[in-house]
């Protein structure tokens, strides 16, 4: 079932944007009960070659213009450009360090952090998602716009605002989403994603800025280069 309607969509019979038929039509046609079909339509979602809305069914999903994420620099460089069909919503909370937030930014249990949620998309499609976390003494509100994806623009306003950034550590790992990842970035569970672990420091080793990113697997690949590792969207 997968590879023909893997071939179908590479065809053009199936075209980009269009609706594939009701999942117990689908099953009818091929023969098979919904469970055997669901698995088939989960294999092609984590490929990336179709999507699922809740309550509106499946879709041929379309290409889009891939966004790059560049790493190991971060430089004040100019930013990256960034497709005018990229949107960015970001939510601000204050949370206490516990765990695994804890030990990235290495403080105390309960010390007062502001984490900002970046969750970028085109055309409706979720394509990233950046938690950045600051320790409530070193933040100050930001500008409004324009926001980064991957929040290079917190690092810009601690830059600007006197606020050491010497050095950079990157860890690039695969994994499985939790939940509450595969909800936002509307992926199946079973769709691996890579994970970045990205910390600043200051010259005395003080961690100033502490970003988790999550991109999904079949919309991105790691490309490493003199100037450090990009993770590219394929946009498939």
């Amino acid at each position: 079932m997968a590879e023909d309607l893997r071939r179908r969509i590479g065809s053009g019979a199936l075209a980009a944007g269009s609706k594939l038929p009701p999942e117990s039509e689908l099953a009818a046609t091929y023969e098979v009960g919904l469970p055997t079909l669901r698995r088939a339509l989960d294999e092609l979602q984590s490929e990336g070659l179709i999507e699922k809305f809740h309550g509106n069914g499946n879709f041929v999903r379309r290409p889009v213009q891939p966004i790059t994420y560049a790493g190991g620099c971060h430089s004040q460089d100019a930013p990256a450009a960034y497709p005018p069909s990229l949107r960015i919503e970001v939510t601000v909370t204050e949370v206490r360090a516990a765990g695994e937030l804890q030990s990235l930014l290495r403080v105390r249990a309960k010390t007062p952090v502001v984490e900002r949620v970046y969750l970028s998309a085109q055309a409706g499609r979720p394509c990233g998602l950046a938690r950045v976390y600051v320790p409530r003494a070193l933040d100050a509100p930001l500008p409004e716009a324009p926001w980064s994806p991957w929040g290079d623009d917190v690092r810009a306003h601690l830059i600007a605002r006197g606020i050491q950034c010497a050095a950079t550590a990157e860890r690039v790992t695969a994994r499985f989403p939790s939940s509450e990842e595969a909800d936002a970035l509307r992926i199946v569970a079973r769709n691996p994603v890579l994970a970045i672990e990205r910390t600043s420091v200051d010259s005395a080793g003080r961690v100033v800025m502490g970003v988790l990113l999550v991109l999904p697997s079949d919309r991105a690949e790691a490309v490493f280069s003199t100037g450090g590792p990009e993770l590219t969207g394929v946009g498939k």
